[in-house]
């Protein structure tokens, strides 16, 4: 029985690994054209490239390993079928279940690698490729903003806010500018929409501003705005480029960036977050409405501390560490930044020092006798009080009830991608065991359909598998499902077809066996037309 085993291994790990090669190689081609779109032009040296290469494998393996098994489970028992080898294993009383015990190993043995790759490699990889991204943005202006955040840009004194922008075609929209670079003058610039761009010479950056009004305010006319209404606008920020280096550090994760353990950690503390907060909301309806029928308030429950949740997965989570010990190196001396004479006396005086490469900027934003050049004809102002607030009292245009019922919205979204991302580093490399039941009872249904079978059975099972699982996570992403339901649904599904096949394999065994798919295809077609 080992030797059988061992024959059968032998004839599905060739294809196994040319599966991975040039699976692999096909995405990665697909994945070429917008990496050089990115890094390329920018005087980058190759190795960032490279890096930037490497960084997109492991995403890329974690696809095409169970890929790569059902690409080898086809053409290996295909191959044995038709040189009649399985054939005369049957006749010897081996059954198809035992012949399909050595892919099942070997699937489970890719199952742990592609759950490794999944849950470890691809979360730093993907942490890495952004930080990478983000210094390769850094290094042209155009690329280094970023919206809804006030940007620095020194020497010039201008900060500037846009509430979106295109990292990639250097479009803005709802554009303000605070010129703060005079002591005896302040302007405010606001621009519906524009856009920027790097300089002939490399170092200023240029502002297309459309649509848009400048105030001017000079603090020796006291009482005096001058207002300056603009079709189009050009902005130029002289030696920008020399000046903008914004830090690549990071305290915020996407789900992708997680592994397991932090996914559950991240659900946990999501949960706690849905339960406080729905129970805030409910406080400040049942407030809001006794204080419209003019009944007396009741006291607003005090707020709860978010307790210390105790990490998950245990043993594995010491193995994690370990791991990412392994991988990232240790922080260089050269990397941690100096801290200035300004920083310094902050910290003697108990004031944080800002972050590296972002500016703590004061800037006026309400209009009054200090600072006129706010005001924005036909802006609507909104005091949003923190969810904490207790009293009778209502916002001013935005009731605390709305306030808190959008943070719980966020808090149940976040928690739906938590959990989808969670189940879906189980569901791909689960995939392999159904894959190995499906690739063998084709095989062995059409044993000499060749090349065409691998390909074309191949490709179809794997595009049905990834469209329904695509399909469980956008369901489950909504709220529509629950997400593990959504993404084992179509693992169900795909395994419970291949046991029945398998089944039907095995009871059809030694029987007469059509010549091929493509055959089998071809009579039923002209069955259906006689």
């Amino acid at each position: 029985m080992r030797l059988i085993s061992r024959h059968i291994l032998r004839a599905l790990s060739a294809p196994f690994f040319w599966g991975v090669a040039a699976l692999t190689g096909l995405l990665l081609l697909n994945s070429l054209p917008p990496l050089i779109d990115r890094f390329g032009g920018k005087g980058l040296p190759a190795k960032i490239m490279v890096e930037g290469v490497f960084l997109l494998l492991p995403a890329l393996l974690a696809l095409t390993l169970p890929m790569a098994v059902l690409v080898s489970t086809l053409y290996g028992y295909s191959q044995l079928a038709a040189a009649l080898e399985m054939v005369a294993m049957y006749a010897n009383g081996i059954s198809v279940w035992r012949m399909a015990r050595p892919a099942l190993v070997g699937a489970a043995a890719i199952a742990v690698i592609n759950f490794f790759v999944f849950d470890q490699l691809v979360p730093r990889s993907n942490v890495r490729f952004s930080d990478l991204q983000t210094a390769v943005m850094n290094k042209t202006p155009t690329l280094a903003l970023q919206q809804q955040v006030l940007n620095v840009l020194p020497p010039s004194g201008y900060v500037l806010r846009a509430a979106s922008i295109d990292q990639v075609t250097g479009a803005m929209r709802s554009i303000t500018i605070f010129d703060l670079g005079t002591n005896d003058t302040r302007r405010l610039i606001v621009a519906d929409s524009g856009s920027m761009a790097e300089s002939a010479n490399g170092r200023d950056l240029i502002l297309l501003l459309h649509s848009g009004e400048i105030y001017e305010f000079k603090r020796n006319e006291p009482g005096q705005l001058q207002q300056t209404n603009f079709v189009h606008n050009r902005v130029v920020v002289a030696n920008v480029q020399n000046e903008l280096h914004l830090s690549n550090s990071r305290t915020d994760r996407g789900e992708r960036e997680k592994s397991s353990c932090e996914l559950l950690d991240g659900i946990a503390d999501q949960k706690w977050s849905v339960a406080t907060l729905t129970r805030e909301s409910e406080s400040y309806t049942r407030r809001d409405l006794r204080a419209m029928t003019g009944l007396p308030p009741v006291l607003t429950p005090p707020v709860q501390n978010k307790p210390a949740f105790p990490p998950h997965c245990g043993a594995y989570r010491r193995f994690e560490g370990w791991f990412r010990r392994l991988m990232l190196p240790k922080q260089l001396g050269a990397q941690v930044p100096a801290t200035s004479p300004r920083a310094q006396a902050g910290a003697q005086r108990g004031t944080p020092p800002p972050a590296p490469g972002r500016a703590v900027v004061q800037a006026p934003m309400s209009p009054g006798p200090q600072n006129p050049a706010v005001v924005q004809p036909g802006a609507r102002q909104f005091l949003v009080a923190p969810a904490t607030a207790q009293g009778n009292d209502l916002m001013t245009g935005f009731p605390v009830v709305n306030y808190t019922d959008l943070r719980l919205n966020e808090a149940k979204e976040t928690m739906r991608k938590y959990q989808v991302e969670y189940h879906q580093k189980f569901a791909i490399p689960l995939s392999s065991f159904c894959f190995v039941l499906i690739g063998m009872a084709l095989a062995l249904k059409y044993p000499a359909s060749g090349i065409g079978l691998v390909i074309g059975g191949s490709l179809v099972i794997f595009l049905g598998f990834y469209i329904m699982l695509q399909g469980g996570k956008g369901v489950a992403a909504a709220g529509h499902l629950n997400p593990a339901v959504a993404l084992y649904a179509p693992l169900a599904l795909f395994t419970v077809a291949g046991l029945l096949a398998v089944n039907a394999a095995n009871r059809e065994m030694g029987t007469a066996r059509s010549a091929g798919l493509f055959a089998a295809i071809a009579d039923f077609f002209r069955r259906t037309r006689d």
